[in-house]
């Protein structure tokens, strides 16, 4: 045989696995057949809805979905403002402060936080699951027992509008999802318009700190793009990071000596102001010095915790460090439109913690 003709085989073998791998990634939950984005619909019929999750696979749900779990603790805040509170039947976790928003949150079935309990999927057998768009292992695993998992991606400001919009397509609230978006997007504005005409000589150093002294948000951590938002040179913004929350050390941190340092307001941190404010190492930090550091609120609802409430945590930056640019009536002003919109109520500080 000769040698084209041999060339021309191959590539015709070649042509052939090609196109099985294709048709074999097609399937639901298998992944996206071409190169759309996430939140684009595939097809549509009267009783379902294909669409592509943010881990870039296709995913057919049913319209009239009445029953969903989640082993992805942040979706439960985006259910509770999209109204789909009462459709949640499956969580890992609550809070106080969601059970406080939608008691029948306490008597969910326990479905596994973080890690997906299989055999209580399996019982509970809800008609949508969601769950971070990183971990595909365990939504392959939860779709091969018949349940629609959707992966959801919130680390950005962007991949949040997206995690909304496809949020507010698969369970049917679209509307509310778009008015969402425009309260998110007319929050940032607002923050990128108050904070246009600093100088970048004048612009505030500062570094928000993770659970544990030393780990800090970079730059491409949703914490470290709140910073730059509100005004802020964020220290820590080139950081080569190798995990979520990267280490940067104590000798780092004292070498960039930050203006200001905010820290998270997540219920595992391990220490807080006073820890800082006590160490003698820290003492001449300029943040330390002119006591500005700051954990952030609001106590039962994070404000740094993906979610259009990180709108909020941007404001309250502006706010502490440049707080002739935004006053303390007008956050609370923004603090109240966009709960009423999000649950349909108003808290007051303290109910909070702001």
């Amino acid at each position: 045989m000769s040698r084209s003709r041999i060339m021309k085989i191959s590539a015709l073998i070649i042509a052939f696995a090609l196109a099985l791998t294709c048709l074999a990634g097609c399937g639901n939950g298998e992944g996206a057949s071409g190169n759309e984005n996430a939140g684009t619909v595939i097809s549509e019929t009267d009783t379902e809805l294909t669409i592509v999750d943010q881990a870039g696979r296709e995913v057919t749900v049913k319209k009239d979905s009445q029953s969903i779990a989640l082993c992805y603790r942040v979706v439960i805040r985006f259910l509770l403002s999209l109204d789909q509170g009462d459709k949640i039947k499956g969580i890992g976790k609550s809070e106080p402060f969601l059970e406080e928003l939608q008691p029948s949150l306490a008597d969910c079935m326990d479905v596994g936080q973080g890690v997906a309990d299989i055999e209580a999927l399996a019982e509970l057998k809800p008609d949508l699951f969601f769950h971070k768009a990183s971990d595909v292992e365990t939504l392959e695993a939860v779709e091969k027992i018949g349940i629609p998992s959707v992966g959801i991606e919130v680390e950005t400001p962007e991949d949040m509008i997206v995690a909304l919009k496809i949020m507010g397509r698969v369970c049917g609230a679209e509307e509310k999802a778009d008015k969402l978006i425009e309260c998110y997007d007319a929050s940032i504005a607002k923050a990128e318009k108050l904070t246009a005409d600093i100088p970048e000589g004048k612009k505030k150093t500062a570094i928000v700190m993770g659970t544990s002294i030393g780990k800090v948000a970079d730059g491409s951590m949703l914490q470290g793009e709140m910073l730059e938002r509100a005004g802020a040179v964020n220290c820590a913004a080139d950081l080569e990071a190798t995990e979520l929350w990267p280490t940067a050390g104590t000798e780092q941190i004292f070498e960039w000596n930050p203006e200001y340092i905010f820290i998270t307001g997540s219920e595992s941190a391990v220490y807080g102001a006073d820890e800082i404010y006590k160490s003698k190492a820290w003492s001449e930090i300029k943040a330390v010095k002119n006591r500005n550091v700051y954990v952030m609120p609001a106590e039962q609802d994070s404000w740094e915790f993906p979610g259009i409430v990180s709108s909020l945590g941007t404001e309250y930056m502006i706010h502490v460090m440049y707080p002739e640019l935004l006053s303390d009536e007008q956050l609370e002003e923004d603090v109240n439109k966009l709960y009423e919109l999000s649950y349909g109520r108003t808290f007051d500080r303290e109910e909070l913690g702001y």
